[in-house]
């Protein structure tokens, strides 16, 4: 099991924060998404990836805009996560836990997160 915490700040609010990180095809924000299915009540996506893979998430906990935790399928991998949204008005940190196993030897979870975090900034334009 591999697992890292990462902190982001971003100049917006929260809610905004909040719909993006819970609809991945919002905006086309995800790159690496070309499409998701979203459940009725918010707690389970299923992420169409650009390869064709999917990945399953399915969302244990949500206080809007607060907090969420969840877990995940791509595959081989699973693992799990929490994201914790502080602060409000024109400024919110984003702080994620994100825990995974099978990436392999080389992968690190810091650098998906990194990655993902790098697409939000971009789409914020923070």
């Amino acid at each position: 099991m591999k697992s890292c915490v990462l902190t982001r700040t971003f100049s917006c609010d929260p809610s905004r924060i909040w719909l993006y990180l819970t609809n991945p095809a919002m905006n086309h924000w995800r790159k690496d998404v070309t499409a998701a299915d979203i459940s009725a009540d918010g707690m389970q996506v299923v992420e169409t990836m650009s390869d064709g893979s999917k990945t399953e998430i399915t969302f244990t906990d949500k206080e809007k805009p607060r907090r969420m935790t969840g877990t995940f399928v791509h595959g081989k991998v699973k693992g799990g996560f929490t994201v914790i949204l502080l602060g409000g008005g024109d400024c919110t940190s984003v702080e994620c836990t994100f825990e995974a196993e099978g990436l392999g030897l080389f992968t690190k979870p810091k650098k998906l997160l990194e990655e993902r975090f790098d697409m939000l900034a971009q789409t914020l334009g923070a």
